[in-house]
């Protein structure tokens, strides 16, 4: 499925005007908003070997999404303004920490199968060029974040009930992200419909009291040089 709608993305949208730069906006999005989180627990870690793992993996993740700046400003002809949106915590405080590292693990696991998809079905150029950078780099990310967990001392059934809980809740807001854009599609439709059946009512019958003004008019501007 996901090979499937990345061909299509790519041979059928992306040669549209602009969605290709599109695209890459939003991988450069999702690996920064990945440094955002990574740097919001580094300072929950007290281990310095912990510490410096995460510090290089956010160096590696912020060298991605430098990768995708630069191919949008090659691709989309123009220098990319980042994207704002509010970001939030992805676990209350209280949670332990290392649930954190279980929503990279997954993060980073489907990042890697779709940007490697990615660049085996797209052309030559910049953008597979820097996609095989970052699959050899999240490749790595995959086994290092399950290194953290274990490291921190959750378990294995822990791991497998965190990734599990964290695999549907990204399927359900990507369903819900869907289903959005779908009923987006559907109101843009039917109110272009409305708007375009009113608008012919509407047209004959604006059309037919400027007559009539203008009957009016005449009538009155005749029955004024008779008198």
């Amino acid at each position: 499925m996901e090979r499937a709608k990345i061909w299509l993305a790519v041979k059928f949208v992306w040669p549209l005007n602009g969605k290709m730069a599109e695209a890459i906006r939003g991988f450069q999005a999702t690996e920064a908003d990945g440094v955002w989180h990574l740097h919001r627990t580094l300072h929950r870690l007290d281990d310095p070997r912990q510490r410096a793992i995460l510090f290089t993996h956010g160096l590696e993740e912020e060298a991605h999404a430098e990768e995708f700046t630069l191919a949008y400003a090659h691709y989309g002809q123009r220098p990319l303004a980042p994207a704002n949106f509010e970001r939030r915590e992805l676990y209350p405080a209280d949670e332990p920490t290392w649930k954190t590292f279980a929503f990279v693990n997954v993060g980073e696991d489907d990042a890697t199968q779709r940007f490697r998809l990615l660049r085996d079905t797209i052309d030559d150029g910049l953008l597979k060029e820097s996609l095989g950078r970052v699959v050899a780099d999240e490749e790595g990310h995959v086994g290092l974040t399950h290194s953290l967990l274990v490291r921190m001392g959750a378990t294995d059934a822990e791991i497998r009930t965190e990734l599990r809980r964290v695999r549907v809740q990204r399927l359900w807001e990507s369903w819900l992200r869907s289903g959005r854009r779908v009923i987006d599609r559907l109101a843009t439709v039917i109110l272009s419909v409305v708007y375009f059946v009113i608008g012919a009512v509407l047209h004959r019958t604006a059309r037919a009291r400027l007559s009539r003004t203008f009957v009016d008019y005449d009538n009155n501007r005749i029955k004024k040089l008779v008198e």
